[in-house]
């Protein structure tokens, strides 16, 4: 298996969260993400998937994809309810369309079904290939967070990631580079789960407009914030209720 995953709970249904991209690898991050779902700890058992450790050169969206059913396959998984958030939810869409028997549910948010090349993320890499950490935090901050979660929360991140490694930025690069060219737009009316997207209106990565698009092909509900930014699954308090109303329907 290529890649590792954190496993909480002990309950018969099965979640998957594919997280969005981060500045350092969720098991170095300095958070409990089992916390962070205890509204989920008495129905399922919850993985939340890593990526690729030290991804090369030329990685796909869909190659991480293939990682994530490689994991499912070993650990005998099935009737997965499944959440994608920012590129997980990317590479949820990939997962779901190429292995549809493992998945019962799925939940995207705060993600497109197609990547423009204008997209404000790929600043990230430029400042990543400066190793200019201090503006890389700066910028991310700003792009996925409200103003008044960025004022209250830049200093602490800044402290936090100020000395992140060459390593995690070379791995944040090739990230960011596996987003370039993702288009599934023709295919997301192949999808045949029930699923559920959400966002914010006032998302800065991400217009409105192209994360309706993809509720739209695929044909299924939506729902959107009004008062958030692209990390509304960390600022809105009701996020993992709606999430887990939408897979008891």
């Amino acid at each position: 298996m290529n890649i590792e995953y954190m496993k909480f709970g002990n309950s018969p249904k099965t979640m998957i969260l594919l997280p969005g991209l981060n500045l350092q690898p969720l098991s170095e991050m300095p958070r409990d993400f089992r916390n962070l779902y205890d509204i989920f700890a008495d129905d399922y058992t919850a993985y939340i998937f890593e990526y690729r450790e030290s991804p090369k050169e030329g990685l796909k969206l869909e190659d991480m994809a293939d990682d994530a059913a490689q994991a499912i396959q070993e650990l005998g998984l099935k009737d997965i309810y499944l959440c994608g958030v920012s590129l997980g939810g990317m590479v949820a869409q990939w997962l779901v369309l190429k292995y549809p028997q493992y998945f019962k549910k799925m939940v995207l948010c705060s993600t497109v079904s197609k990547i423009n090349e204008d997209n404000r993320a790929f600043h990230w890499e430029d400042f990543a290939r400066k190793k200019d950490i201090i503006s890389l935090i700066d910028q991310y901050m700003k792009d996925v967070y409200t103003k008044e979660y960025y004022e209250k929360g830049i200093d602490v991140m800044i402290s936090l990631y100020k000395d992140i490694s060459d390593d995690n930025l070379k791995d944040l690069i090739c990230y960011l580079e596996s987003v370039r060219g993702f288009d599934v737009t023709d295919r997301l009316s192949q999808i045949q789960i029930p699923v559920k997207v959400f966002g914010s209106k006032k998302d800065k990565l991400f217009t409105l407009e192209q994360m309706k698009q993809t509720a739209d092909l695929i044909g299924c509900e939506s729902y959107f914030y009004e008062g958030y930014s692209h990390k509304v699954y960390d600022e809105a308090p009701d996020f993992k209720e709606k999430i887990y109303n939408f897979y008891k329907q």
